[in-house]
């Protein structure tokens, strides 16, 4: 007679099967955080260099409502499109010192794999941030800090945590939505008078989720 596996030898199989599917699953979704990321990263350098040549022409880097990506065209003829984030499909976070006519910027993402190189921990508006790429005059960002300006000038940075949008031409606050993370909707400014920009009907403040 043939004898069949022991219900310990089926246990042991089952195991192995599962340990096995689990490292599998492990590396796949690792492998798509590191796409993800490398995208996002690539990006976030095409729309840099877009406001720096901007910069080059008009002597100020953009405000926010220009770096938006619904429509995306606030860059042409720089940039065809500003991308949105390949996941949350929101804009990246755009920021900049607290003028009408900045002189650095900074923009932010969250990155999805803890180990990528140019992973930071908790940097940037409510620290929410893990990467960002700037001007190279932009303050430097401290993990779990509020950010600082840069020795020698660079301007004030504004104010952290708070954040307004134009509703019907009238500038005014908005939340913060930690599931972007982000402002709740775009284009946001972090200065109380939305820099007089809710004059033109183009900027209204508008959910970001698509």
């Amino acid at each position: 007679m043939k004898k069949g596996m022991t219900l310990v030898e089926l246990m042991v199989v089952v195991a192995i099967i599962a340990l096995l599917v689990t490292a599998i699953t492990v590396f796949l979704r690792t492998q798509v955080f590191k796409a993800n990321d490398a995208k996002r990263k690539a990006e976030i350098k095409r729309i840099g260099i877009a406001v720096e040549e901007y910069e080059k022409d008009n002597d100020c880097y953009p405000l926010p409502s220009l770096v938006v990506c619904s429509p995306g065209t606030g860059l042409m003829p720089y940039i065809d499109k500003i991308p949105c984030d390949p996941i949350t499909k929101a804009s990246y976070m755009y920021d900049h010192e607290d003028s009408t006519c900045p002189k650095w910027y900074k923009i932010y993402s969250k990155l999805d794999n803890t180990t990528d190189v140019d992973y930071q921990t908790a940097i940037g508006p409510n620290s929410s941030y893990s990467y960002v790429y700037g001007s190279p005059n932009a303050p430097v960002d401290v993990s779990g800090q509020p950010t600082s300006a840069p020795t020698g000038g660079g301007g004030t940075p504004p104010p952290e945590d708070n954040f307004y949008g134009c509703f019907s031409g009238v500038c005014l606050p908005i939340n913060w939505d930690p599931s972007r993370p982000g402002p709740e909707c775009d284009p946001n400014f972090q200065n109380i008078a939305c820099y007089n920009q809710c004059v033109n009907p183009e900027n209204e403040c508008t959910a970001w989720q698509n």
